[in-house]
């Protein structure tokens, strides 16, 4: 009978947690650093100490146990109960440490209407001491995870707003049809060719919006094909088999190499409304309440 956690037992857990976000034992390895072996070590002992079986590894690939599920929803509601508690002990000392978590749409790097590059860099001279963890998810996955205080805030565009949840609005971002080199469209002039003609063909589409994403006046008529990352559609517009829409930073190196060009921008373009989501009844630490204020003060200047 587990009658109290110790810090073997924490590691142990934090081993448990980094194995089933990766997905396996042999993905682990290469977040962990550490052997396989290793690793099966490690579960071993912590499903003897806990009398449990955690989860089932083989040639039907890795699964947690139904003890496996309710093992890791409570070691992570564990884990942040040990942030809150750093927390609450480095705000009275008046200090600025722990982790700050945050979630990115893809392929904001270059662009013109968000400099997340110079938000960073003041995040970091305003919190040295804090771990700034930065991930690209989808707008959905990033809503779930600050709702479940995965996330402290993510940014990406948001078209449904979820209840518990606060959203401020940061900028808007164009995008852009463009084709393929190989495509038919091309050679062909835009004053050659209809919006009706460009809806006909094979379109590749964003698939963390479900097909509810509003695309101007924009109706393609065959979504054939559908990704969750800018690469991706970047990727199939390349293939010369489909078109897609795309920000401007993303699409410029293969615009300027020849490989693609904008299909009829002025009635195809469209633009994206990006916002910074917030939990609204989460407590809020010190680190999450100085980058509102930075990112506040980011905007104030972009504007």
């Amino acid at each position: 009978m587990l009658t109290s956690v110790s810090s073997p037992d924490l590691h142990l857990l934090r081993v448990f947690k980094a194995i089933t976000d990766a997905g396996g034992f042999s993905a682990a390895q290469f977040v962990l650093n550490v052997s396989q072996s290793t690793i099966s070590t490690q579960m071993a002992d912590l499903e003897a100490r806990l009398g449990l079986r955690l989860c089932r590894r083989g040639r039907a690939g890795f699964s947690l146990t139904e003890d496996g599920h309710a093992i890791y929803d409570a070691a992570n509601e564990l884990f942040r109960g040990c942030d809150r508690f750093a927390e609450q002990v480095n705000k009275r000392r008046g200090s600025l440490t722990g982790e700050l978590r945050l979630a990115l749409a893809d392929a904001l790097v270059g662009s013109p209407d968000f400099q997340i590059d110079k938000l960073l860099e003041r995040v970091r001279e305003a919190m040295p001491m804090v771990t700034l963890v930065l991930e690209n998810q989808g707008p959905l996955e990033i809503e779930r995870n600050v709702l479940d205080q995965q996330l402290h805030a993510g940014i990406h565009t948001f078209p449904n707003h979820a209840p518990g949840l606060r959203y401020v609005p940061l900028f808007t971002e164009r995008q852009i049809l463009f084709c393929g080199r190989s495509h038919p469209l091309f050679g062909k002039p835009d004053k050659e060719t209809t919006l009706k003609e460009a809806e006909s063909y094979d379109y590749a589409a964003r698939s963390y919006y479900g097909g509810t994403l509003n695309l101007g006046t924009f109706r393609p008529t065959k979504s054939t094909a559908s990704c969750a990352s800018m690469e991706g559609v970047a990727a199939f517009i390349l293939s010369g088999k489909y078109l897609g829409h795309l920000p401007i930073q993303v699409a410029k190196h293969w615009v300027v190499s020849g490989q693609m060009r904008p299909v009829l921008p002025d009635v195809t373009e469209y633009s994206s409304a990006f916002e910074c989501v917030l939990s609204v009844g989460a407590q809020i630490g010190r680190p999450l309440e100085m980058f509102e204020r930075l990112l506040a003060e980011h905007q104030s200047r972009a504007d």
